[in-house]
Order: C-alpha cells, then structure tokens, then sequence
C-alpha cells in the first residue's frame, strides 16, 4: 500500500488552495490530491459568480466573517503576485425603501464589526455620481469588494502546488475510508475501476457536494452531526445588449443573503458583461441539472427592476447555472457557517472535513487552507 503524509479529496477550488498552502508551508510531508474528475474545478468552482467578497453580510464572529476578510486581501495579493486576472470594482449594496433602511444600517455596523474596510454609506447624490442609472433610495459601498477569474486562479493553485511538490491525480474517485492504527486507509478506483489502497495519517475532505458522503465513509452520522449536504440551484440570466454597460459596478440588494430573498444581485464580470443572479432554491439531493429555465426570466426582471429600471423582458437571456452545498437550517434563515472541523473528539484525528463550504467560498480559499493548517498543528 502506497502511503502519504497528506491526502486531499477534492480537486475544486478549495482542495486546490489547501494543496498549495500545506506544501508552501510543510515541504517536508508529502501531499496527494485526488479529484475524480478529469481535471480541476469541473463542479461547484466552474459555476459561480467570481465575485470577491468583503465579509460585510456575515454574522460577526463567524468563521465566515473572519476568513473572508482575512482572505479578501490574501486573495488580491495572490492575484497581484501570479498575474490572476482580477478587478477591484468595487460594490453597492442597495435599499430602496424604509424597511431595507433598517436593514442597511444593521449591515453596516456588522461589517465595521467584521473588520470590513473602508466602508462608506452613500445618499441618492453620492449614488448618482457613482451609477446614474440606479433608482435607489442609499446605499453601502465596499470598495473592497471585485471580481475574479476563478479559472485562472485555480490553475495558478495547481501550478504552484505541483512546483511545490504536491501530487495531484485526476480520475480517481475515493470509494472507502477505513481507520487504521496509524491513519487512514484510503480505498481509490480509476475509470476503469481498477481499486487501488493509499495510506495517510492525514485526510482532508474538500469534496464539495459530495463531502457529507466522504464524511459518512470515515464513520460520522451526518444526520446526528448536522453534515448533511441539501443542494441549493442558483440559476442566471445574462444582459446580452449594450445595456450591460449602464451598470460599472457590483449591486447587491441588503437582502440578498435570504434563501429566495427580496432581491438578486447585479454581476459585472472580467469582460464587461452583466449578470443578473443567482436566485436560490433547494434542489433535489441527486440534482446535476444546469440549466436555465427560460419562463423564469420574468421573475428576475419583477425583482431587479426596482434598481434597474432600464431593464426589459427582451434584455434577459438564460446564462449559467450552479449547485451549492448548502447545510439544513429553519426555513427563511441565513445560510450556516462552514463547517471546518478537526474530528479528534469523533475518534477520527486527522481527518478534517469542510462541509458546506459555498459563497464566500472562493474569496476564502487561501485564508481557509491557512486555517485547516492550523486545525492541524494542534492535533494530537
């Protein structure tokens, strides 16, 4: 049996910054990704806004809060250094009427709590000289917040992995975890489904919407640990006219943050484009269906018109789709934190499980991978 010091599982954005920061920061442990797709970033990665977050939606004292802020700027500087294409445009979370007020002033204490920075709160003047063709009553801006090409990053991620020294295996699928006295035996097939057994004192499951699955093969009921992964669709619509020009930056309505809330956010990305989404509804727990419902475009246009009212019907059509792993809460709550835990107290030492890691996920990405590094200099 094959052994390693350090087995990742999961080849989308989040196992490729863990595989680069703990062989940057461990160069003497070896480090194994396996990824059952043919290359990286093929699921949850390939299909989301790009957007670099500034941590100013998160309750404060999350790990969500926490990592985003840290990771905003670990993210740019990244990007700076390895020539990642990226635009710091900046963002408009906007309210239009005396209920959303309330919830911007609420929002923007909790981003001064979090650390946000550089936070301003702009009337309808301060607005008009930003955006002119916003109908909206104030709004925040959180100049940090920008756009990223998340293909690019995630290659400059393997790159710097593989120069690194970590080993990264496309097409191997991880189909049993078994724990031994000294680690855990992973059970790993091919396309061909040919089975081969690796050995590694450490696992760490990246594995996106599959990770509740990953963490039921080491032996944890995900029900009982709240693991279980629920998949939420978010679909988008694309504004294929030269009114994508009318919007520079990001505009995101304050309630945007509820499953099927009060608004869909405005999206500008790395070539001018606009986007409109996503929206979000729970989908079923096998769902690999990304496409775009058509007949929806009339419910994007009912919930952004409020702030976009240049927009029409005709100016709508169906873009991308993604599927997010989202964990169980009350209906009509915020999304969970990230579950990133070490499974010592489970008996399981070295196995670290990310559980419904999505949005902000690629603004963490780094800061997180810091994080599982510390979760592992404290075990045992």
């Amino acid at each position: 049996m094959e052994r390693v010091d350090t087995v990742i599982i999961g080849g989308g954005i989040m196992g490729l910054a863990v595989a680069y920061v703990l062989s940057k920061h461990r160069p003497e442990q070896s480090v194994l990704l396996l990824e059952k797709e043919a290359r990286f970033g093929l699921g949850l990665s390939s299909r989301t806004s790009e957007v670099v977050h500034s941590g100013i939606y998160y309750p404060t004292g999350s790990l969500k809060a926490r990592l985003c802020v840290e990771g905003n700027s670990l993210l740019y500087q990244f990007c700076r250094e390895q020539q990642v294409p990226f635009q710091q445009l900046g963002k408009l979370i906007v309210a239009q009427n005396e209920a959303d007020l309330l919830k911007l002033a609420d929002l923007q204490q909790q981003g001064e709590n979090n650390g946000v920075p550089d936070i301003q709160r702009l009337d309808r003047k301060q607005i008009a000289d930003l955006e002119p063709a916003l109908d909206v009553q104030s709004a925040i801006f959180c100049p940090s917040s920008g756009i990223v090409d998340s293909h690019r990053l995630m290659a400059k991620l393997e790159q710097g992995a593989k120069e690194n020294g970590a080993m990264l295996v496309y097409q191997q699928e991880v189909t049993a975890i078994e724990q031994l006295k000294d680690g855990y035996c992973l059970e790993v097939s091919d396309t061909r489904g040919r089975i081969e057994r690796i050995g590694s004192q450490v696992v760490i499951n990246a594995a996106g919407l599959s990770a509740d699955k990953i963490a039921a093969m080491a032996g944890i009921p995900i029900d009982e640990a709240g693991y279980r992964i629920y998949r939420c669709k978010g679909e988008y619509f694309a504004v294929h006219n030269q009114k994508a020009s009318l919007i520079n930056r990001l505009i995101f309505p304050v309630g945007i943050r509820e499953l099927k809330g009060a608004g869909i956010p405005a999206i500008k990305d790395l070539k001018g484009r606009l986007r409109l989404g996503p929206d979000a509804h729970y989908a079923s727990a096998t769902a690999t269906d990304y496409s775009v419902y058509p007949g929806n475009r009339n419910q994007f246009l009912t919930l952004v018109q409020g702030y976009l009212p240049f927009l029409e019907q005709d100016d709508l059509q169906p873009d991308l789709a993604g599927i997010r792993p989202r964990l169980l809460v009350p209906c009509g709550s915020p999304p969970r934190d990230f579950v990133i835990c070490d499974e010592s107290e489970r008996g399981l030492p070295g196995l670290i499980n990310l559980i419904g890691v999505e949005s902000p996920g690629i603004t963490c990405c780094l800061s997180l991978a810091n994080y599982v590094g510390e979760l592992l200099a404290a075990v045992p």
